[in-house]
């Protein structure tokens, strides 16, 4: 099992600890007594009973937190749309996600990030076969708060950060004030991005760990040497968003989908559908209608790139089913 050791300041909601890439068996936090009150009402489990059509019958939807409000806002139009159908979301944090997938406690799961190789491959090993599907794409956005003066900062800067070497804003143009860093939980999008883009690199870093985008928001809004890390664009007044200075260009590159269509901004975060089945029940109904026209226009009013998957799209629409 990889193992990687991360630091956390005084003061994190969380203790510091080495975190493995598949954390204990047992029950961990709210997330599990989620999973584990969903999983009693019969909900988005069809080996114990649930015999779903593709639009009718109760789905128990599990999201990455930088991801809930797309997945709900799909589900409340399909609730709608397919009067016969209950799809319910809950927020996990993605590490809980594949936990209760490779220990067959649930079938799918939506996720901000693709699955890590050592986790494809516990998958596979528990469930034989693993489906994924990409929805739609976005950018792991940079924020701080808005007296802050810093409006751009470039990839070394953004190492040294984390890594601690650069601990005052006065380094990277701003105030000479104690940099606060606030970072999603490890192992969900945006981090893992960070992950990837740095590497090794990136072995210890600096910060206070929050569940959920929200969280970090708030964070950065109340602390004026706040910054902090979201997997999402986000246009939010409590904070601004910084730009990514690249050396080769004149300009500092915003972080919007607008570059990332581009191919000039580096974060970038996807919303995947993850399955261990080739379905027939409503999850695959949910499915098709996210990878469908109405879908697409959701994930795209919430600030992502709509994705264009290789999905069976089924039958929506039985007689006497809709509205």
């Amino acid at each position: 099992m990889h193992l990687r050791n991360f630091s956390k300041k005084p003061g994190s909601p969380y203790q510091k600890r080495t975190i493995p890439v598949f954390p204990p068996a047992e029950i961990r936090s709210l997330g599990f007594l989620l999973l584990f009150m969903a999983l009693m009402t019969g909900c988005g489990r069809k080996d114990q009973g649930n015999k779903s059509t593709p639009t009718t019958g109760s789905l128990a939807v599990f999201t990455s937190s930088s991801i809930t409000s797309v997945i709900q806002q799909g589900a409340d139009q399909f609730n709608r749309q397919y009067v016969n159908a209950n799809v319910n979301v809950y927020t996990l944090d993605s590490r809980a996600i594949v936990d209760s997938i490779i220990n067959r406690k649930a079938d799918i799961g939506y996720f901000d990030r693709v699955l890590s190789k050592e986790e494809s491959l516990a998958v596979v090993q528990s469930r034989k076969h693993v489906y994924s599907f990409l929805l739609g794409t976005t950018v792991a956005t940079w924020i701080v708060n808005p007296g802050n003066s810093v409006i751009a900062i470039d990839s070394l800067q953004l190492l040294k950060i984390l890594t601690g070497e650069i601990t005052t804003w006065d380094a990277v143009g701003g105030p000479k004030e104690k940099i606060n860093v606030y970072l999603p939980s490890i192992g969900d999008g945006a981090w893992s991005v960070m992950e990837l883009y740095f590497g090794h690199a990136l072995t210890k870093v600096e910060g206070h760990y929050w569940p959920a985008d929200s969280l970090v928001i708030l964070r950065v809004a109340e602390d004026a040497n706040g910054f902090g890390l979201v997997g999402r664009q986000l246009d939010d007044a409590r904070v601004k968003r910084l730009k990514w200075r690249h050396p080769l260009m004149a300009n500092p590159i915003p972080a919007n989908v607008g570059s990332l269509q581009q191919g000039t901004y580096p974060f970038k975060v996807g919303l995947y559908y993850y399955t261990i089945a080739d379905r027939t029940d409503l999850a695959s109904g949910f499915l098709s209608f996210m990878a469908a026209n109405l879908g697409q226009r959701i994930i795209a009013d919430n600030g992502f790139l709509p994705g264009m998957v290789p999905v069976r799209i089924v039958n929506l629409a039985p007689q006497g089913d809709q509205k």
